[in-house]
């Protein structure tokens, strides 16, 4: 879901009116609203995907920055008795407290540090750092269609790291924490006796961009470690160079 500015074009600029329309999906996927309605917003598989998440049979990954909006988002959560993360956050920190008491994990946008909208007035470096102090589990989301930048996910530990958050939660916020928000870390997360062997040897601190993954295990199962990379740094590297 998106509360808040990224929602505002689709709600007729109304943060009202986004409000009204999360809980008219909630009645419709209750059954509160008739299939049929013209006035309906759902399809059908619409209806029995918000079911299964009303019915606590996963998380539901919110965007949304401003304080109030969280607060406002809590309320509705803890009403409605369904599971939320929040991804973005940027005035998380604001209300570290009750995220805290409401067990609600947290996807930072590490690197938002300026006001991008009127959503992100206290958008801070330190965000991390300030809801990881609270005791809120902190993870890290990467803005956009980011999917291609995955790799990237480690740097932005990092910059967390850099910027007060405790080593062992950055590289937690890339392991355990994702894995126990969506209900995997019985498989995945941490290395430990029954789980699954995704593990990767790194010859250096992998918070740290200036260093690489000398190994890949996927599965207990050694990955090949060739890509596209290795094939040009092979191919252009001159070994035996003159200056």
């Amino acid at each position: 879901l998106r509360i808040g500015a990224a929602a505002s074009e689709l709600t007729g600029h109304s943060r009202a009116a986004q409000w009204m329309l999360l809980q008219q999906m909630v009645d419709e996927a209750r059954g509160q609203v008739a299939a049929d309605s013209p006035h309906a917003l759902l399809t059908a598989a619409g209806r029995r995907t918000l079911s299964r998440y009303l019915a606590g049979q996963g998380r539901i990954v919110v965007e949304v920055d401003r304080a109030s909006d969280i607060r406002q988002l809590l309320r509705w959560a803890a009403r409605e008795k369904v599971k939320i993360a929040i991804a973005g956050a940027s005035e998380a920190w604001q209300v570290a407290p009750e995220l805290a008491a409401a067990h609600v994990p947290v996807f930072v946008d590490v690197l938002a540090n300026l006001p991008a909208s009127f959503d992100q007035i206290g958008a801070t470096l330190e965000n991390a750092a300030r809801l990881q102090r609270a005791g809120v589990a902190v993870s890290f989301v990467q803005r956009g269609d980011a999917t291609h930048n995955a790799r990237k996910m480690r740097q932005l530990a990092g910059n967390a790291v850099a910027n007060g958050l405790p080593w062992a939660d950055g590289l937690a916020g890339l392991t355990r924490v994702p894995a126990q928000a969506f209900g995997v870390a019985d498989q995945i997360g941490s290395i430990e006796p029954g789980k699954r062997a995704d593990l990767v040897l790194w010859e250096g601190d992998p918070l740290d961009v200036a260093h690489y993954a000398e190994q890949v295990w996927l599965g207990g199962r050694a990955m090949p470690m060739r890509s596209r990379q290795t094939d040009l740094r092979d191919r252009y590297l001159q070994r035996n160079a003159q200056p």
